[in-house]
C-alpha cells in the first residue's frame, strides 16, 4: 500500500514539473503598434532669394573739421558727442588782427569807389581823360578783391558745422594756437550710413539699384537695419570675381556707428515656393526626405530637394505635390509603409513658424465711389471726410 501511495505521489510530482516547464501558449503574432505622429501642413508662400555679404559701416556724410587759418582758439562752443545743426557755431579763433585787416580793406574799397564815381563825373565834364577813369576803375576792382579776401579770412576765424550731425572727440583746447590744417573734431551724419560689400559675379544679372538690403551687427543682434542698394561698381574684380555694391541704411536712432562690422543680406527676387516645417525634414547623407500619411494611415517616404529657408520653414523644390500634410513629430525612426496614429497637436509647430500659417490679408481694393469733396470741389481725406 505504501508503495502504491509513493508511486502516486511521484506521478503527481512529475506531472506538476512537466506542467511548470511546458512553455506557455504563444500569443498570436499581432501587427506592430502604430507610431504616434503629429502633422503640419505644407504651404505656399512668397520666398525671397537672398545673398549674404559683410562690410564696414561709414557715415553717409562725414568730415574732419580743420582750421582753415592760423590763430589762437578763443572759445569752443560745442561738447564732445553733441548733436549739431547745419551752420551751428563750433569754434571761434582770435580774430582781432583779421577784424582790423577787414576794416582797412573796407576803407580802401570805399575810397576807391568814391574816386571812381568822382572820375566818372569829371570825365563827363571833360575835366579828366578816359584813361584816368580807367585807372580809377582798376584801383576799385583791386580794392574790392582785397576786401573779399579780408572778409573770407575774417569768416574763417569762426568754424561752423557744414551739415547736421554728431561731433566726435575734441582735438583742441581754448588758448591753443592752431596752424592751417590742424584737426579740431569730426562730424558724422548718423541718420543714414553707407556700407560697401562684395557680391559674387554670378548674381550680377539679379542686382539692381533699389533692391532691399538688411544689415545686422553683433551689438544689436535682435535688430535689423533696413536700406537699399544705391550704387553698383562699374567693374568686376578680376581677383575675387565679385562686384562692389554700395547700400544706404536707415539709422534713425544713431545706434550704428561708422567703422562697425555689418552682416548684409540683399533681397534679390521674390517667388512663390512650397514650404514645409524644418523639423519635418530628415537628412541622411546627401539625401533629404519627408513623411506623409496615406489614406490607410501608413507612413509614406518622399525624397525631396531643398531650396531656400524662411522663418523656420524650408523650401521643397521637388519631391512633393499638392501641398500635403507632413509628419513633424514621431518620424525619427519611422519607416515607409509603417502604421501611424495621427494625434492633433496645436503646439507641434514653434510660435515663430505659426506666423506663416496665416497669410497677410490682401490689400483693400479702392472704393468705387468717388471721395467726398469740399465746397470748392477739392477731395477731402482723413477725418474731414467723416
Amino acid at each position: 500500500m505504501a508503495r502504491i501511495i509513493a508511486g502516486l505521489v511521484l506521478v503527481a510530482l512529475v506531472g506538476m514539473g512537466a506542467w511548470w516547464l511546458w512553455p506557455a501558449e504563444q500569443a498570436p503574432m499581432g501587427t506592430r503598434p502604430p507610431t504616434v505622429v503629429n502633422l503640419a501642413p505644407s504651404i505656399e508662400r512668397p520666398l525671397y532669394d537672398r545673398v549674404e555679404a559683410v562690410g564696414t559701416a561709414r557715415a553717409a556724410q562725414a568730415v574732419v573739421l580743420l582750421a582753415e587759418v592760423p590763430g589762437r582758439v578763443a572759445e569752443i562752443h560745442f561738447q564732445q558727442g553733441q548733436q549739431v545743426t547745419r551752420g551751428q557755431l563750433l569754434v571761434t579763433l582770435d580774430d582781432r588782427n583779421a577784424r582790423a585787416e577787414l576794416a582797412r580793406a573796407e576803407a580802401e574799397y570805399q575810397r576807391a569807389r568814391d574816386d571812381y564815381r568822382r572820375g566818372q563825373q569829371l570825365v563827363e565834364r571833360r575835366a579828366i581823360s578816359q584813361s584816368e577813369v580807367d585807372t580809377f576803375r582798376t584801383t576799385l576792382e583791386a580794392a574790392e578783391a582785397s576786401r573779399n579776401v579780408a572778409r573770407a579770412n575774417f569768416n574763417d576765424h569762426t568754424i561752423r558745422a557744414p551739415f547736421a550731425g554728431v561731433l566726435g572727440l575734441r582735438q583742441v583746447d581754448p588758448g591753443a594756437y592752431l596752424q592751417t590744417g590742424n584737426p579740431i573734431t569730426t562730424l558724422d551724419n548718423l541718420g543714414h550710413l553707407e556700407v560697401d560689400f562684395q557680391i559674387p559675379e554670378r548674381y550680377l544679372g539679379k542686382l539692381a539699384v533699389g533692391l532691399p538690403v538688411q544689415a545686422q551687427n553683433s551689438a544689436f543682434e535682435d535688430q535689423i537695419f533696413e536700406g537699399a542698394i544705391t550704387h553698383l561698381d562699374s567693374r568686376v574684380s578680376s581677383s575675387s570675381r565679385s562686384l562692389t555694391v554700395r547700400a544706404r541704411l536707415n539709422n534713425p536712432q544713431g545706434q550704428l556707428l561708422p567703422g562697425q562690422f555689418l552682416r548684409v543680406s540683399v533681397q534679390l527676387a521674390e517667388r512663390e515656393a512650397l514650404l514645409v516645417p524644418e523639423q519635418a525634414v530628415i537628412t541622411q547623407g546627401a539625401q533629404s526626405y519627408v513623411f506623409t500619411v496615406s489614406p490607410d494611415n501608413k507612413a509614406q517616404r518622399h525624397p525631396i530637394t531643398l531650396g531656400g529657408r524662411r522663418d523656420g520653414w524650408v523650401e521643397v523644390t521637388s519631391g512633393l505635390t499638392n501641398k500635403p500634410d507632413v509628419i513633424v513629430n514621431g518620424h525619427s525612426r519611422l519607416g515607409s509603409s509603417q502604421p501611424v496614429k495621427v494625434i492633433e497637436d496645436p503646439e507641434a509647430l514653434m510660435p515663430g513658424q505659426r506666423v506663416l500659417l496665416n497669410p497677410a490679408p490682401p490689400a483693400e481694393s479702392p472704393s468705387a465711389e468717388p471721395p467726398a469733396a469740399d465746397p470748392d470741389g477739392q477731395p477731402v481725406t482723413g477725418e474731414a471726410a467723416a
